[in-house]
């Protein structure tokens, strides 16, 4: 058999095929890897630069995590309780304050409109979007302004 008859051939079209194939799962594999190590490593970090002053619990055996998930760690939503520009802190309903980097590219909304950084407050409810940081900051690409939530009087009122 020649090699330009094996090259027409069916077999050689499979092989080539079955090549393409494994290259892109192995592609797609990796993306995924990739996407779980910086979460992973992002929990990590904010373990050692929080925990370690603030939380309560005790330690987990074999620093292995049995008690939750991990921590989201693209976005916050939350009470300001501090605002230090370009950062704030945000304290989320499960008590976990985090820090939020605001960049010259940070889009800030309030209802409909557009406001700057400054016009953010402390006590203002937000909804943070973002990319994690090195050192367990979220550095913000769009942050929402809220109306305070209702508390359960008003609520029942209505």
């Amino acid at each position: 058999m020649d090699i330009k008859e094996y090259i027409k051939s069916q077999s050689f079209r499979g092989i080539i095929i079955g090549i393409v194939i494994a290259v892109i799962m192995l592609l797609i594999f990796q993306a995924g890897v990739f996407v779980g190590y910086r979460k992973a490593s992002f929990a990590y970090r904010f373990g050692d630069n929080y925990y370690q002053v603030f939380d309560k619990r005790a330690p987990s055996p074999f620093g292995f995590p049995l008690h939750d998930k991990f921590r989201a760690s693209h976005g916050a939503a939350g009470e300001v309780m501090s605002i230090s520009l370009p950062n704030l802190v945000v304290v989320g309903p499960d008590s976990v304050e985090k820090t939020v980097l605001i960049s010259d590219d940070t889009l800030v909304r309030k209802l409909d409109g557009e406001v700057k950084p400054e016009d953010i407050k402390t006590g203002d409810f937000l909804v943070v979007i973002g990319t994690p940081e090195e050192n367990s900051q979220i550095r913000a690409k769009l942050i929402r302004i809220l109306p305070p939530p209702q508390n359960e009087e008003e609520l029942d009122r209505n």
